[in-house]
């Protein structure tokens, strides 16, 4: 019987409560994230060891290794989505339930991986809404576990010798990674939750299994640099970085070195309460997500009061869910079988239902999805704002090229420059100025950069787009540029930072002799700004103030004492118009404006005292 791993168990107890407490927010875990990449390396040294110890002694089984996966992996789950299905079914709405039971599904049959990759477009509804998010993982380590034995199977058939199979997944880790390093700057979705480039990290423990036995620890300090730079990563990283990449390396080397030391000298590790998390880690990871959002969507801002309730509420579950359920000795897998197949029955007979339930503000609910033609020509979508992936040198100029930055000398020219929230005010802003013989050019990017001298985020063409505009275009144009309009979601950045920053920004065109407005702070929501409407339609029942993010007003005032008379104050500290006369929404999802509410922005920006003296000038 292969003797338990006392220290593997503590690393799984780091990882489950690294990714809690960046689910959580909390500021000192902006690299949580890594958890999930630690537990990738000890399912593959794990796997590894049961497969060979069984081929070695001649008493492996693909078949017999896949039930024992699913008996390990599909009771808990089976579990965790009963449990989320039926709250979800009274308290969502028809058309968030249809999404509800497609994740569910997915996450069930272990393909939400690809499903999430999928439906990660611009426009898609926000993730973290998504109940079954954290399901990724799990479907990435289910498709590893159906593969994998299969190739090592026929390796070992092939070589025999260790040496050989050794050989194999040095070689199959290096092809693995050198894909992620290709791929991660080109398709960075696509490569977060996809097999290909998530299988070296499996494979980082598979070595780790080969050569623990011949890695003898003389120096006591190997160990302890390891977990300092697991604790590093998770103190120091954070979701701004491409995921998985060569920083990647960091926390899955340091889990790979200590997974092959073997190192259980340390107290700490042996710990009961460390131990028992690591026991728990299962259920903790999968109970902890559904949680937060449900907290979330009943209107909970994470305060500390709020995320110790969710911490305390997690392990209580997860404890009991590891006690009942995970430890249940199932003889056959044909139980769990028939439970699945029940489950996947239930969840369509629910959908079917839920479908035919058409409630007051149901159509509210869909706008966004019913509108989104219309939404890209509100952003400019195929000519002014850049939201590709894997744009290249040509596309980037024609930004150049095209009507975007297209100077008239005979005409006033204002430059709008920022990301998605600068975007979505293009149309209303253009339409607005065309009456006042001004000419609006349009410089937006999605990506989470900001519009500073020196961008923030981690996506390229957003620096090269800012970059291009303060140190190129403005510079060869500053006598044709009568304005400079700059508008984002200033809520992502901290706030003295962002202060900095656009103080510089605002510096450096002073220089330049170019006038600079900013467009302050728009309201946030915790969820689409359509639910929220439709769901207060359902009980009579205003639901905004509930759901407003109270970060947003904050940095608002923030931001408006500190950058004076640049700054436009457009932030609605009462209540936010809720609906036209035609029912269309203020914001289609939680922060971005409709058309609609664009326009009433519009008006408050081309109000603005300073802004007029320059339209009049």
């Amino acid at each position: 019987m292969t003797k338990f791993r006392n220290d593997i168990n503590a690393l799984r107890a780091l990882a489950v409560i690294s990714v809690l407490l960046f689910h959580l927010k909390i500021p000192l875990f902006s690299g949580g994230f890594v958890g999930v990449d630690i537990f990738f390396v000890i399912s593959g040294y794990l796997m590894t060891k049961i497969i060979l110890d069984g081929l070695e002694k001649n008493k492996f089984s693909i078949f017999a290794f896949w039930v024992k996966r699913v008996k390990r992996i599909i009771p808990a789950l089976l579990f965790l989505i009963i449990i989320v299905i039926n709250i979800s079914f009274f308290y969502y709405l028809p058309n968030e339930f249809k999404d509800i039971e497609k994740n569910a599904i997915s996450s069930l049959l272990f393909f939400s991986n690809i499903v999430y990759w999928k439906s990660s477009g611009y426009f898609a509804p926000a993730s973290n809404r998504n109940l079954f998010l954290h399901t990724w993982s799990l479907s990435v380590e289910w498709q590893f576990y159906f593969i994998y034995p299969i190739l090592l199977y026929l390796v070992f058939i092939l070589f025999k010798k260790r040496r050989s199979i050794f050989i194999f997944l040095i070689v199959f880790a290096f092809l693995s990674f050198s894909m992620t390093l290709v791929l991660t700057p080109k398709s960075p979705v696509a490569s977060f939750y996809l097999l290909p480039t998530r299988t070296w990290e499996m494979l980082l423990g598979s070595i780790a299994l080969m050569i623990e036995g011949n890695f003898i620890n003389r120096n006591k300090s190997i160990p302890i640099i390891a977990y300092l730079a697991i604790f590093i990563s998770i103190l120091t990283m954070s979701d701004r970085l491409i995921w998985p990449s060569a920083y990647t390396l960091i926390p899955t080397i340091s889990t790979f070195v200590l997974i092959a030391i073997n190192q259980n000298d340390y107290r700490i590790l042996n710990y009961t309460f460390v131990q028992t998390i690591g026991k728990i880690s299962y259920s903790l990871y999968l109970w902890h997500w559904p949680i937060i959002v449900l907290a979330l969507e009943t209107g909970f801002q994470l305060n500390i009061v709020v995320i110790i309730i969710i911490i305390a509420l997690s392990f209580l579950i997860a404890y009991l869910s590891y006690k009942y359920i995970e430890t249940i000795k199932f003889k056959s897998s044909l139980s769990i079988i028939i439970l699945l197949g029940t489950l996947l029955i239930f969840i369509a007979m629910l959908g079917n239902i839920d479908a035919n339930i058409k409630t007051k503000g149901s159509e509210m609910a869909d706008w966004e999805k019913n509108h989104e033609n219309e939404i890209k020509e509100q952003f400019n979508q195929d000519c002014c704002f850049v939201i590709t992936d894997n744009i290249d040198a040509q596309e980037f100029n024609r930004f150049k090229n095209r009507d975007c930055l297209k100077i008239e000398t005979n005409k006033k020219n204002f430059l709008l420059l920022g990301d998605s929230h600068a975007a979505d005010l293009s149309y209303s802003l253009r339409s607005q100025l065309i009456k006042k013989h001004i000419k609006l050019l349009q410089a937006t990017a999605n990506g989470g950069g900001l519009p500073f001298l020196e961008p923030n985020g981690h996506v390229e063409y957003c620096k090269l787009l800012y970059q291009y505009c303060y140190f190129d275009f403005l510079v060869k144009n500053k006598t044709h540029i009568d304005c400079v309009i700059l508008s984002a979601n200033w809520v992502l950045n901290e706030q003295n930072a962002t202060v900095k920053s656009l103080s510089q920004v605002i510096e450096y065109l002073n220089k330049l002799q170019i006038p600079v407005v900013i467009i302050g702070q728009t309201n946030l929501y915790q969820i689409p700004y359509p639910t929220i409407i439709a769901r207060g339609m359902k009980i009579n029942t205003n639901l905004t103030s509930i759901y407003t993010v109270k970060k947003a007003s904050t940095l608002n005032n923030f931001l408006k004492q500190k950058l004076k008379s640049y700054y436009i104050d457009v932030y609605f500290e009462e209540e936010s118009p809720k609906i036209s006369p035609n029912n269309e929404p203020y914001e289609f999802d939680d922060n971005h404006l409709t058309k609609y509410g664009a326009d009433i922005i519009a008006k408050r920006i081309l109000s603005y005292k300073a802004l007029v003296h320059i339209i009049n000038k």
